[in-house]
């Protein structure tokens, strides 16, 4: 089982359980692994963490941790030891939704990014700054749409 993909000391617990091994082998066989270091929920914690291609803030890689089996405080450690942080993943989502979804609505893009896990003040103060953006982007771009005719050919 664990030749495959890492496991939690939950997930393997729960494995063995539906395979049908009395309790007494399972606590064996979990001892014997962690002892052996092929069972690490810390290092699990981390690998997962750091390894999540999609952008999720805090809360949610938390909550996926604590739904495999991880405890809450190891979890939260894990979380706020990560090499990206959680700015750096709001500012990633930011940029992806926007660039795949180039009309969205303010009030929308709140909501998505809240389903995925940020804090509601990270969001609206990236937002903030990416509205500031684009309208600067815009202006530089279409200046003669800003009152600004005399840098326009």
């Amino acid at each position: 089982m664990l030749a495959q993909r890492r496991l939690t000391e939950a997930q393997l617990w729960s494995r063995l359980e539906r395979r049908g091994y009395e309790h007494e082998a399972i606590a064996g066989a979990v001892e014997s692994v962690k002892r052996d270091g092929f069972l690490d929920d810390a290092l699990f914690a981390r690998l997962f963490v750091d390894g999540r291609i999609k952008a999720v803030g805090n809360a949610r890689l938390v909550a996926e941790l604590v739904k495999r089996g991880i405890e809450r405080d190891a979890a939260k450690a894990s979380v706020s030891s990560a090499e990206r942080s959680e700015s750096d993943r709001l500012t990633a989502a930011t940029e992806k939704l926007f660039r795949s979804r180039t009309t969205l609505s303010y009030p929308s893009a709140a909501r998505a990014l809240e389903r995925l896990g940020f804090p509601a003040s990270s969001i609206y103060r990236h937002l903030r700054a990416h509205l500031q953006e684009s309208v600067v982007d815009t202006m530089e771009s279409e200046p003669s749409l800003y009152g600004r005719a005399e840098d326009s050919p």
